[in-house]
């Protein structure tokens, strides 16, 4: 069964950050910032938004929102809630610098 838990974090990985654009293609960024400028901040917000949200991973360390045993469903529910949270509170961030979001 660990294979199968292994399997579906990289599968909500990829799919979360696989098919993403870069921020500043995706657009919704306040005029006159530069694609570094867009990068930054972005990178700024996800830090912040993670470190606030270390209780919903095993490990900060890891990337990975699963540790290396067995995976329950529950493991499953806090991982998801996590990544929900911590993008929430990315898109909060980057709305306060001004950013539109869709």
């Amino acid at each position: 069964m660990t294979g199968w838990g292994t399997l579906w974090g990289l599968v909500l990985l990829s799919t979360t950050y696989g098919c993403a654009q870069s921020p500043y293609e995706h657009g919704g960024h306040p005029t006159g910032l530069s694609r570094y400028d867009v990068e930054r901040d972005y990178a700024e917000c996800e830090h912040k938004a993670r470190l606030a949200n270390e209780q919903h991973f095993y490990s900060s360390s890891s990337p990975f929102p699963f540790g290396s045993g067995p995976q329950s469903p529950a493991d499953h529910a806090r991982a998801l809630h996590g990544l929900t949270t911590i993008n929430a509170m990315r898109d909060t961030c980057l709305a306060a610098k001004g950013y539109r979001l869709n």
